[in-house]
């Protein structure tokens, strides 16, 4: 039989026996009531099954009326087909002669067929057996009680008392786990001033179920219960990458964040853990993803003032409806409680990414078996539902390697990055370091975390005999190093320029020496023209000169003889 209760039909493997009895034990406070109507009014309302209410402790009002403050319950009840007999007995009853609980029977058996019945609870059935006295009246009664429940077909719930301590009923009533098909037993105590609930499948016939003590909330919605009982892991890996806000850190993981992964950022009071989530939140919500941001630390108005001194603009996302920013009181409620109002949150809002800062207020009051639990609720809800989560914890330890956060959250998460301070020239400056990151390639440098009006950004590496500087101490070095740059350019200037003129000079040498060459060159030419000129000249002018004296024919060159005779 589904009960509609979140978790609750999950520890159960689907419900509660249908048409077997089932004994709620708790405390004062607890929540047998709240549970037992919680059962009738979703069955009712949901299911289309109609249900009865027997109060033995209560008027049929008040238990209507103390119902009103939960969205199943009110006035509306019996309109959804819940149905209160007010069975309560007065205190001025005086017994006479042996009592037994066929009368009201057989009032309950007319009224189930008269408004459909299919589910019955019995609230405070003790209250009722105390006027037996007996206890082989009681045990007769309640067996008579179990053998009607069979027979009708109904599905019973028995509520009673339980020691506080142990969460066993009363001596006298203890055999009634040992009739009962299922046995529920709740429990309500402090942990260090906190009120917190747990439940426990006891016992279930011929069914599979948790056994496990599991935490118990108590909210606007009724009862929830925390079941992370699935054993194997079912998420979706996305391998689309989202921003992280800072453009420098989507370099450090090779692209950013995987769409529905869980990043951690831990570090210590002042290290920009908040600036980190709020600027993954501020470019979440330009992307137009719906982003829901759960701060335990600071009030929206707060969170938004102090995002803009650092350029980080969340108001207008807040004002076009992209992000929500809800502000809770770690200590003021128990942990269980918290993640039930992150469950609510999320249903509410069906958003894409999800910021909680700092995760760690949780264990503020030192319960970190229970907040341990509560932050892999998170964690998983998240995951499941495909949601990108960024959440910060607080870690003072400069060393995380050799550390656990609080909630021991970060072995879980996807990524893991830790802000820290380096101390270095008389000043404290920012580190981020990514200490994992499942999946994809990323930087394993530290480097500094800069936080100016313009946003945040990542310095670029400085690096100096294998040691990394930053603030002043690095803008020093680098002021020096610029200065031994300008003087090496210039003297590089400098020699450039002399070697120039000195190209200058030789190539201007080299022009007037070709020019006194060519004209050198001429000049032997003209030279050696005009020897050979004069050289022809006298040979002609001999020549000539021994033609006029009418010199011997054999002396003459070819023109002037004569083979015939004288010319």
């Amino acid at each position: 039989m589904r009960t509609g209760i979140a978790g609750f039909d999950e520890i159960m493997e689907g419900g509660l026996p249908r048409g077997g009895v089932t004994v709620i034990l708790g405390g004062p406070g607890a929540g047998k009531t709240i549970l037992g109507m919680q059962i009738l009014a979703t069955g009712a309302r949901d299911d289309h099954e109609p249900g009865i209410l027997v109060g033995f402790e209560e008027s049929a009002e008040r238990v209507v009326a103390n119902t009103a403050g939960f969205v199943w319950g009110g006035a509306e009840l019996k309109g959804h087909g819940v149905h209160v007999l007010d069975a309560q007995l007065s205190q001025s009853i005086e017994q006479g002669g042996e009592f037994d609980l066929i009368g009201l029977l057989a009032v309950l058996t007319a009224m189930a067929k008269q408004v459909g019945a299919r589910r019955i609870v019995f609230d405070g059935l003790d209250v009722l057996l105390d006027y037996l006295g007996d206890p082989a009246l009681v045990r007769r009664e309640v067996f008579r009680l179990r053998d009607w429940v069979h027979q009708s077909g109904l599905s019973a719930i028995v509520t009673a008392k339980a020691d506080t301590t142990d969460t066993r009923p009363t001596p006298e009533y203890d055999f009634l786990q040992f009739m009962a098909d299922c046995v529920v037993t709740l429990h309500h105590r402090l942990v260090h001033g906190t009120a917190l609930r747990f439940v426990r499948i006891a016992k279930y016939r011929g069914a599979a179920h948790s056994a496990n003590e599991l935490p118990l909330t108590i909210t606007h919605s009724g009862i929830e219960i925390a079941a992370n009982t699935t054993i194997g892991l079912a998420y979706v890996a996305s391998t689309e990458r989202i921003s992280s806000g800072i453009e420098r850190l989507d370099a450090m993981l090779s692209g950013g964040y995987y769409r529905g992964s869980s990043v951690v950022i831990t570090g210590a009071p002042g290290t920009a853990r908040t600036s980190l989530a709020a600027a993954f939140a501020e470019s979440a919500a330009a992307r137009g993803e719906r982003t829901v941001y759960v701060s335990f630390d600071e009030s929206p108005e707060q969170i938004v003032r102090n995002a803009a001194s650092i350029g980080i603009l969340l108001g207008p996302h807040i004002e076009a409806g992209t992000l929500r920013i809800h502000s809770l009181r770690a200590g003021a409620e128990s942990p269980e409680t918290h993640v039930s109002r992150i469950r609510a949150l999320l249903r509410a809002s069906q958003p894409r990414n999800l910021v909680i800062d700092p995760l760690s207020a949780l264990t503020q009051r030192g319960y970190v078996e229970d907040t341990e639990g509560a932050a892999l609720q998170i964690l998983d809800l998240a995951k499941t539902a495909g949601i990108s989560v960024v959440s910060t914890s607080l870690l003072g330890n400069s060393l995380p390697l050799t550390d656990q956060t609080p909630l021991n959250i970060a072995t879980v998460a996807d990524i893991w990055m830790h802000l820290s301070y380096v101390n270095q020239g008389g000043e404290r400056n920012r580190a981020i370091t990514i200490i994992k990151a499942r999946g994809t390639g990323h930087s394993n440098q530290v480097r500094e975390l800069v936080l100016s009006t313009a946003g945040v950004t990542l310095a670029d590496v400085y690096s100096v005999g294998g040691e990394v500087l930053m603030g002043t101490l690095r803008w020093e070095k680098e002021n020096d190093a610029r200065r031994t740059r300008a003087a090496a350019q210039n003297s590089a200037n400098l020699r450039e320029q002399k070697a120039e003129l000195a190209l200058a000079e030789t190539r201007a040498r080299a022009v007037t020496l070709a020019r006194e060459q060519a004209i050198q060159e001429a000049e032997l030419a003209q030279l050696r023209a005009d020897a050979a000129t004069d050289v022809g000249h006298r040979a002609g002018e001999a020549d000539e000169l021994l033609h006029r004296r009418r010199a011997d024919p054999a002396l003459l060159p070819e023109p002037y003889a004569d083979p015939d005779g004288p010319s």
